[in-house]
């Protein structure tokens, strides 16, 4: 007799696949992305993917059953495995790590162990927390785990369930739960058989002097469909169940419950889209060509040139042809204005999706795409949406691909979004375009090398003047004690004329709070975080100093914790003072802050960004949220408030980021009709850097920044691998990255650095060590990494290293 079995992949940090037992009927029925329940450990049912079937049996033990099977059409389609192994082989991370991040949550049933009563008669004593579960099961006969994490109010319940076990009072039981479900409406429609014109007066007439009811009719006789949401039904015409219930009684109307989305827009009037300038148009067709010779292409445009227009054109195309489009954004703040525009020209063809969406809204918008629903053919979305399960996937447009917000950091699987469409584009054999003003120097040197298409959008839409950059020393105004808090006398006298012209101004400063460190006159005493070595910032709002690593926070004391003098000052510059110094020179200016503290509400991003546009206030300051491709119409002056920490950060990159960061900020300003002005305050007006941003000099910066990434060896002339070793023990972790690092010696010799503790050398209460690897593009990365995970098996056999974290981080931005 034959036996069947299948290989699946479970959702957890693991590479292997695992093999489980089907009979002959399930075997045929199973496809490849299918989800099963199957047994996982000792008592526990978990969620698995079919990665595999076949008739060979294990070799080393004896494979279990599958408990069932959840789906009847695959949740993950073929291209998505084949993307899934290739982001877990390049990001050498598990497979299972993958998956748990790629699909939601709700997808992932698992099981939770219920505690079942078994007697009512007890003749002893129970401590006190056995007690009160034991009369919580008397009420309710079973309950799950969490919950008895809830009525505890602890995590560590097990001596309190086996106390429960050893005196008989309960039983276990591994129940599997399904938290999705689609969301429904209780909807009123006429009865089929009375929709004609003459079926109208009929009902009317039979229903005489019954008032109520004719106004229940009417109203459906006058909606499109004949059918209205029962509560919207009622609202509309004042009137109560009762009377709808006596026309489903008379078989009049019916009730019927149906499926709706729960991410909903507002309805928005289609229009046609817009008409591309000369420039556009021929950008527009250089990107076609480009395409016939080339999967990826580089659109660089200068801010404000209207790449938008071009990609909504490219939609257009896709869209005639039935092909699904996925728009890659760097924010969920950039979708707020995006998805007005691309609503009014695509209509209910767009979905977004992103992390600050439900699980319930996510795990909707996953069904519809499997599907190639008309309602998902454009995906608008973060760096997650490249998970999705596309089956028609003809483009992808990346915006602002230069962004480090594209990098996903922790937790595993740290990919590149950019990167991984570049490689998703492979596998549906789809086009993808780049866009950028400043593109990253990769992007650009694949373009210059023929690698990719590249095209250049040179001026501004409607012929409008680049924003005239103004580099303002601080020192002069110190010197001439013209300094007004951090501003001065310059960009105030530019304000002051912004708001005479009614018009909107922009204020820059990359750092939330109010001041990053608070510090002792007296004795130099500067507050730390208990769990991380970094200062506290002060947030004004709350009184608090905040890690903003970790989260520690703690009251603000005028007293110095140290000396106990009152001599505490609030150094440096963060968004909050900027704020108060902002209110403070102009009282009777409206004024509002963008940044991470002021936008955690829902919905506080798109109210302020609303507002703004409407000119309910005149300044708006922020942190780098504003740099992100939001376009303002009134905004005629940009000025940033302290550009030198941006410059002086010990990063490859920090120079392109600062020349990206400022251009890009700087592209808010006069996107009308008339040149708008940015005014950039420094200590360091001389620094070489500066002079290339005053003259919108990309090609300079880009060039001069190539010859120091030749010299040093560093991305794109190499690929990096970084390694991050953790522990709370310093000692043990310096001995564990020293062995490590004389290991891989071995392989990389002179192309290793480290191990090195970063600037931040802990966070968290875990000390950190990175080991940097640099492989040139000549060299196999491949077997590179294979010799890297040699010595990780090594590593992690010798027992004084097992319980050390260690991280890899391909292709590192920070």
């Amino acid at each position: 007799m034959m036996n069947y079995y299948i290989d699946v992949i479970v959702p957890l940090p693991l590479n292997n696949l695992f093999t489980y037992r089907v009979n002959e009927k399930e075997f045929k029925f199973l496809k490849i992305g299918f989800r099963v329940i199957v047994p996982f450990g000792k008592s526990k049912f978990i969620t698995a993917i079919v990665a595999n079937k076949h008739t060979h049996s294990p070799e080393f033990y004896i494979p279990k059953d599958i408990e069932f099977i959840i789906d009847e059409e695959c949740s993950i389609n073929d291209n998505q495995l084949k993307f899934f192994n290739w982001i877990s082989k390049y990001y050498m991370c598990p497979l299972g790590q993958v998956l748990k991040v790629a699909l939601p949550s709700l997808l992932l049933l698992k099981s939770e162990s219920e505690i079942i009563l078994t007697t009512k008669i007890k003749d002893f004593d129970l401590s006190h927390n056995a007690e009160l579960i034991y009369q919580n099961l008397i009420l309710n006969k079973k309950i799950t785990y969490s919950e008895v994490i809830s009525i505890l109010n602890r995590k560590n319940i097990n001596k309190t369930i086996n106390e429960l076990l050893d005196n008989s009072l309960i039983t276990l039981k591994e129940e599997i739960y399904d938290y999705f479900k689609p969301k429904k409406i209780l909807k009123i429609y006429l009865n089929r058989n009375y929709i004609n014109n003459q079926d109208k007066k009929t009902i009317i007439n039979s229903l005489k002097n019954k008032k109520s009811q004719i106004k229940v009719i009417k109203a459906l006789f006058l909606n499109a469909e004949n059918s209205i949401p029962i509560k919207e039904l009622i609202k509309k015409t004042n009137v109560s169940r009762g009377t709808i219930n006596a026309l489903i009684k008379s078989k009049i109307i019916e009730k019927k419950f149906e499926n709706i989305d729960r991410v909903q827009f507002n309805t928005v009037k289609k229009i046609k889209t817009a008409q591309l300038s000369k420039e556009q148009e021929q950008a527009f067709n250089e990107i076609v060509t480009n395409f016939n010779n080339k999967s990826v292409s580089l659109l660089h445009g200068v801010t404000s040139s209207g790449k938008t227009e071009i990609y909504v054109k490219l939609i257009e195309e896709n869209l005639k042809k039935k092909n699904q489009i996925l728009f890659l954004v760097p924010e969920i703040a950039l979708t707020t204005q995006l998805i007005s525009r691309l609503k009014k020209y695509f209509g209910d063809t767009l979905s977004v999706y992103h992390s600050k969406y439900s699980l319930e809204q996510r795990t909707e918008i996953w069904k519809k795409v499997i599907r190639n629903d008309k309602k998902a053919r454009i995906i608008l979305g973060a760096r997650s949406s490249i998970f999705l399960p596309y089956n028609n996937l003809k483009l992808i447009i990346v915006d602002e691909e230069h962004e480090n917000a594209y990098k996903q950091f922790n937790p595993s699987p740290r990919y590149h979004a950019r990167d991984s469409a570049i490689y998703l584009a492979t596998i549906h054999k789809a086009k993808i375009l780049l866009g950028s003003a400043t593109p990253s120097l990769e992007s650009y040197y694949n373009a210059l090398t023929n690698k990719y298409g590249l095209i250049k959008l040179r001026k501004r839409y409607g012929n409008i003047s680049m924003p005239k950059i103004i580099i303002k020393d601080l020192k002069e105004s110190i010197v001439k004690k013209t300094l007004n808090g951090n501003f001065s006398t310059q960009i105030l006298n530019n304000i002051k004329e912004t708001f005479q012209n009614n018009e909107q101004v922009i204020l820059f400063q990359n750092r939330r709070g109010h001041s990053p460190y608070i510090e002792c006159n007296s004795c130099g005493y500067v507050y730390q975080c208990i769990n991380c070595d970094v200062s506290l910032t002060y947030h004004q709002s709350t009184n608090e100093l905040k890690c903003h690593h970790c989260g520690f926070s703690q009251k603000n004391n005028t007293k110095c914790k140290k000396c106990s003098n009152q001599t505490i000052l609030k150094k440096g510059l963060g968004t909050q003072q900027v704020e108060e110094e902002i209110k403070i020179i102009f009282p009777n200016v409206k004024v509002k802050r963008m940044d991470h503290d002021s936008t955690r509400r829902k919905n506080s991003f798109q109210e302020i960004i609303d507002s703004f546009e409407k000119n309910n206030f005149q300044i708006l300051i922020g942190t780098q949220m504003l740099t992100k491709g939001l376009d303002f119409r009134n905004v005629a002056l940009v000025g940033v408030v302290n550009a030198d920490s941006l410059i002086y950060f010990p990063d490859f990159r920090s120079q392109e980021k600062c020349f990206q960061l400022l251009l890009q900020v700087s592209g808010r300003a006069g996107r009308t009709k008339k040149q708008g002005k940015v005014i950039i305050q420094t200590y360091n007006p001389n620094h070489n850097l500066f002079n290339k941003i005053v003259k919108h000099d990309y090609l300079g910066m880009f060039n001069e920044q190539l010859n120091q990434r030749f010299l040093f060896n560093y991305p794109p002339y190499t690929r990096l691998i970084k390694i991050i070793l953790k522990h709370k023990n310093l000692e043990k972790l310096e001995k564990a990255s020293n062995w490590l690092s004389e290991a891989l010696k071995n392989h990389f010799k002179d192309q290793l650095i480290g191990p090195e503790s970063p600037i931040i050398p802990r966070i968290k209460n875990k000390f950190i060590k990175n080991i940097l690897i640099k492989i040139p593009v000549s060299k196999n990365l491949t077997k590179s990494k294979k010799l890297l995970e040699k010595s990780f098996k090594s590593f992690k056999m010798i027992s004084l290293f097992r319980n050390i974290d260690i991280l890899i981080d391909v292709d590192p931005y920070n």
